[in-house]
């Protein structure tokens, strides 16, 4: 009888050890990390580029708008698989700009690397601001 407790403590020992580690994974899957080993990235210039092009507005869109820059500060988040979510403007310029600078951001179809922590892809917060310039 003694020997059967001897040897199941160990075991419940592991048992709890590895359930704890399981919910720690669990839990991290679902955090967005702000403080990283390494950043979510793009080809920057790609990104850039694509910004710049998608803030043109059209002019039927441009006449109805006084002329003069409108920037708007867009975060959004980058998961572990590379995948743009949660996009959210954080300034509101009006005339639906704050809008279509979300869509410009979330319509991107290049490919982001997720961020690294302790070797493993994680989620991470992103913020880019899209500049609307309409002139006179």
């Amino acid at each position: 009888m003694r020997c059967f407790f001897i040897c199941t403590i160990p075991l419940l020992i592991a048992l709890h050890s590895t359930a704890q580690k399981n919910k720690n994974k669990e839990e991290d899957a679902d955090k967005v990390f702000t403080k990283i080993e390494v950043n979510a990235h793009t080809d920057e210039r790609a990104w850039t580029a694509y910004i710049k092009k998608s803030a043109v507005l059209p002019d039927s869109v441009a006449a109805a708008i006084p002329p003069g820059s409108y920037p708007v500060k867009v975060s959004f988040i980058v998961d572990q698989y590379g995948n743009i979510g949660e996009v959210k403007a954080g300034s509101n310029p009006g005339y639906g700009l704050a809008r279509k600078a979300e869509k410009i951001v979330g319509n991107y179809e290049g490919i982001w690397k997720p961020a690294n922590q302790c070797g493993r892809n994680v989620k991470s917060y992103k913020e880019q601001v899209v500049v609307f310039v309409v002139k006179e």
